[in-house]
């Protein structure tokens, strides 16, 4: 008889029957030879920090190119990655809240990286990435435990967005160009400029930018506006390349955005109360090498020195005394990582990776300049060393690693704690056919307790403030917490075919399967009167994810699904916040000779009506986006770029689950039909 998890891989994941049939019409004209470019043929080094064809890593791993970001004109990450198989995005529709969440996991259980420099800034309900999507050339997305690569808190997945670069800009041949570019959004009213240039001169290169954006109120699917969601912000970006030697590049960037904004305290929630005028900064800064020498197989390094700064000003504009609250974080890293390529014993294709990787965390927290127990003042150093080996003997390729962390955490007037980890990977991949590779996976992760989540001290909410005497509830350090764990066992396969339907068409695909068993989740208790965070969950996600992606001279389409499930084992119920079931189908068609690319998006979300108790379901949904975008090839108007979209055509009233959580719906939706516009000109 089939146990509980055979039958719900059998008959749970409705939404797969029609995508393997679609697949399967498609494989059965597949041949051999393509060139056609997917996003899963993008090259990418975010599944084993060297460069390989995404659609060939043997991991579950997803890119959003340089091309679908111009197209989709994102003002945010939730336009970036709803799409993505297994991911979601967290926070109400107010831009700088929003957060990623990969496979039902988010916060600092992901690891968010912006050109190679760690996004660690984890407070309470304001959110993690303060960026515009303006500069970004490309974002991938790794699914499961990446600790071996990465460090603590890759959990759930990585994230890793790279802004553009000279090269993305210049033509051959061209030492300069400029670019000035606008655009506007009905939605929320929202106008976008800026302005950008790139140069090459002998062995130097670079480019600079700017872009803002001002915008109201967005308005939702039934036409009502959500509170407190206007924002004025600005982004500045620089990149500088000194080309030294053949295989020797030095890098500097830095990266500059800032916001303003009425909203409240816990701006990623529902909450209309505790309105304050937050004013929001994050600036980071690097220095990176890439030495790889010709005829050099031994040496194949890249190393990132970095700085990033995050600083909330939040002054409350409902209380008569209009208190400041400062939070800040200042972390200090250092990524190196170096790739030797040699034979042994007949094998003539090893790679052997040995990196290090350590971060330091700064953290102030200040209430009308006094410390703030809730944002403790501290500080913590994590430091990590790994090796992977990957071998290849004729089609079979193994890959085994193993990576040791050590992490000190300290806090003004309370215990110190330390604790380290040891975290392996394994994975063996076999290219059967030309266009079939499966694989099978295992990888443990770990994720350290936040500097909070240990050492918070002081109010939380108050409990009562009439009659007196007052009451209120307060946190309670646990400087005891254990890091949360996780083991991870994947099994997919890789399809690969060329010209399908014509010549110099290309299909790709994959489908994986996984299930990963998490120890020690740490998960804050509320009492009537504490808050404390404990480590008291064991926990179970498990699911199927699948992408294809088609490229031919004409037409192009990407088809993308999931279905997850996840359980508290501890206590018998269902996981909150596990994303439903939802598959996506973006398709166009280029015009070539009229420089046209016109198409659509359409994505479905399936009821989640799995959800702990004291929560409702979250009913189901379905999308459709229209996009069109002209770009003369010649003549006088050569340089210029025209996009036009349509977001939420049928102006679907909807809510996403990673936000539609408490036991009563918002009075609001998320954003409703939005038409976009964006001009370029380029010189």
């Amino acid at each position: 008889m089939p146990n509980e998890e055979t039958v719900w891989l059998m008959h749970r994941p409705r939404i797969f029957p029609p995508l393997l049939s679609s697949a399967a019409v498609l494989i059965g004209a597949a041949q051999a030879s393509a060139q056609g470019v997917t996003p899963l043929d993008v090259v990418t080094v975010t599944g084993t920090r060297t460069p390989e064809v995404a659609g060939d890593v043997a991991a579950p791993l997803s890119v959003v190119p340089y091309d679908e970001l111009r197209r989709r004109q994102p003002q945010n990450l939730h336009d970036i990655l709803r799409f993505l198989p297994g991911v979601e995005v967290e926070g109400l529709p107010r831009s700088s809240v929003l957060e990623p969440q990969i496979r039902g996991l988010s916060g600092n259980r992901v690891v968010l990286r912006t050109d190679g420099v760690r996004q660690n800034f984890v407070a309470g309900h304001k959110g993690r990435l303060f960026l515009d999507p303006e500069f970004l050339r490309q974002a991938d997305v790794l699914r499961g435990p990446g600790t071996l690569l990465y460090g603590s808190g890759a959990l759930g997945g990585v994230l890793n967005l790279r802004t553009i670069e000279a090269a993305d800009l210049l033509a051959p041949g061209r030492r300069f160009t400029a670019a000035g570019f606008g655009g506007f959004q009905t939605a929320n009213d929202q106008w976008r400029l800026g302005s950008i240039a790139a140069f090459r001169e002998g062995a130097l290169d670079g480019v600079f930018g700017v872009v803002g954006r001002s915008g109201h109120n967005f308005r939702d699917g039934a036409g009502r506006n959500i509170p407190f969601s206007a924002a004025d912000n600005v982004q500045g970006l620089a990149k500088i390349g000194w080309t030294v030697g053949d295989g020797f590049r030095l890098g500097f960037s830095s990266l500059a955005f800032g916001e303003n904004a009425l909203i409240p305290f816990a701006a990623n929630t529902t909450a209309t109360t505790n309105i304050s005028k937050r004013r929001q900064r994050q600036w980071q800064t690097a220095l990176n090498a890439e030495i790889a020498p010709p005829g050099q197989d031994w040496l194949d390094l890249a190393a990132t020195l970095y700085y990033a700064q995050f600083r909330v000003d939040e002054r409350r504009v409902d209380s008569p005394a209009r208190p400041l609250a400062e939070t800040d974080l200042d972390t200090v890293g250092l990524d190196v990582a170096n790739t030797t390529r040699f034979s042994l014993f007949g094998a003539d294709r090893n790679a052997l990776t040995i990196g290090f990787d350590g971060f330091r965390d700064l953290q102030r927290g200040a209430l009308n300049g006094a410390p703030r127990a809730g944002f403790p003042d501290a500080e913590q150093t994590v430091v990590g060393v790994f090796a992977q080996h990957q071998l290849t003997l004729g089609r079979l390729t193994l890959t085994g690693g193993l990576r040791y962390d050590r992490y000190d955490q300290e806090a003004t007037g309370q215990r110190s704690r330390s604790d380290d980890r040891l975290s392996p990977k394994l994975s063996a991949a076999v290219q059967v056919t030309d266009w079939l590779a499966p694989y099978v996976a295992y990888a443990e992760a770990f994720r350290a307790p936040s500097l909070t989540e240990i050492y918070a001290t002081g109010v939380h909410f108050p409990v009562r403030l009439f009659p007196p005497p007052p009451i209120f509830n307060v946190f309670v350090p646990n400087p005891d917490l254990r890091p949360e764990t996780a083991k991870n066992k994947e099994a997919g396969v890789n399809l690969r075919f060329r010209n399908v339907f014509e010549e110099r068409d290309s299909l790709r695909g994959r489908i994986s399967l996984f299930q990963t068993d998490y120890d020690d989740f740490i998960e804050l208790r509320v009492t009537a009167t504490t808050t404390e965070a404990r480590n008291v969950r064991s926990a179970r996600i498990r699911g199927v994810e699948a992408e294809f992606g088609y490229d031919g001279p004409a037409w192009f389409a990407t088809l993308t699904a999931s279905a997850l499930r996840g359980d508290d084992r501890t206590g018998n119920r269902p996981l909150a916040l596990i994303p439903a079931h939802k598959a996506g189908l973006i398709i166009g068609r280029r015009f070539a000779e009229l420089g046209l690319v016109a198409g659509g998006r359409f994505l479905a979300v399936a009821t989640q009506d799995r959800k702990p108790d004291t929560t409702r379901e979250t009913s189901g949904y379905g999308l459709l986006d229209l996009f069109l975008s002209w770009e003369p090839l010649d003549g006088p108007l050569a340089g210029l770029r025209l996009d036009l979209g349509v977001d939420n055509l049928f102006d679907q009233p909807y809510r996403r689950l990673a936000w539609d959580s408490g036991p009563t719906p918002a009075p609001f939706y998320d954003v409703g039909r939005n038409v976009k516009i964006a001009l370029r000109a380029q010189f």
